[in-house]
């Protein structure tokens, strides 16, 4: 009950008393999975979540309850969004940094779909559909049952109909025509223990003004352990907001 009404609090005031019962009411009625638009005050365009899927937490965990909004803040030129689900943060991030320019990295076929239509109206978004990985080559998705953001990934020897293109963050930014990434968001379901103790890790990070990532070590255990090694012996302000850990870099 207490979940239920923070819920409806947080609509109510974002959108306003009728508009948020109206939106609130739109989702709660419709399927399973069924596409929902969702106008929000100062964006260019609607954003689209599937109803009664995660989609609908993230939504609310990064517009509603702006987890992203950092205190320290320097306007990034390039940012990675590895991991970027349906888009949604880095329409959140090209909304408050106006000419930033932004990959979006995404592997799941379902999710990848949803996030072309979401960007579809930024055209300082790029999407790429794979998976970032120590090395470049094939990866195969490993579906963990917990909906449209429990997904990791694993290596493949060869490529196959259900593979995916697995980037190493050199071979990225050579894809992209990127030169450095200043920001980089990363949430990619326990691969980030291979990225960070990828050949390229070092190079990578010096390039990297802000990291923001989200650890799973209990997916991959160790992963907590590579980043701090990775980041030690660099000067840092470090902080937490939800899930995320933060990095600031001193250059």
């Amino acid at each position: 009950m207490r979940n239920k009404f923070y819920r409806f609090a947080l609509y109510c005031r974002h959108f306003g008393w009728i508009s948020g019962i109206r939106l609130l009411l739109k989702i709660s009625f419709s399927p399973k999975n069924k596409l929902i638009s969702l106008q929000l005050p100062g964006l260019r365009s609607p954003v689209y979540i599937r109803a009664h899927t995660s989609d609908e937490f993230t939504f609310q965990q990064i517009f509603l309850q702006h987890e992203y909004e950092f205190q320290e803040e320097i306007k990034p030129n390039y940012l990675l969004d590895a991991g970027a689900n349906t888009g949604l943060a880095a329409i959140y991030f090209a909304n408050r940094y106006p000419g930033v320019k932004i990959v979006c990295l995404e592997p799941e076929a379902g999710n990848f779909e949803i996030l072309k239509k979401n960007i579809a109206a930024w055209p300082d978004i790029t999407a790429v559909q794979g998976g970032l990985w120590r090395k470049s080559g094939y990866l195969k998705i490993v579906d963990l049952g917990l909906d449209n953001w429990g997904f990791t990934i694993k290596e493949i020897e060869q490529q196959d109909e259900n593979s995916i293109t697995a980037f190493s963050m050199k071979d990225l930014m050579r894809h992209t025509s990127v030169s450095r990434f200043d920001w980089i968001k990363m949430d990619i379901e326990g691969s980030e223990k291979e990225v960070l103790e990828a050949p390229d890790a070092a190079e990578w990070l010096d390039s990297c003004n802000m990291l923001v990532i989200e650890l799973h070590d209990r997916m991959k255990p160790g992963t907590s352990a590579s980043l701090f090694r990775m980041v030690s012996g660099r000067q840092f302000d470090f902080d937490v907001k939800g899930e995320n850990l933060l990095f600031y870099f001193k250059k």
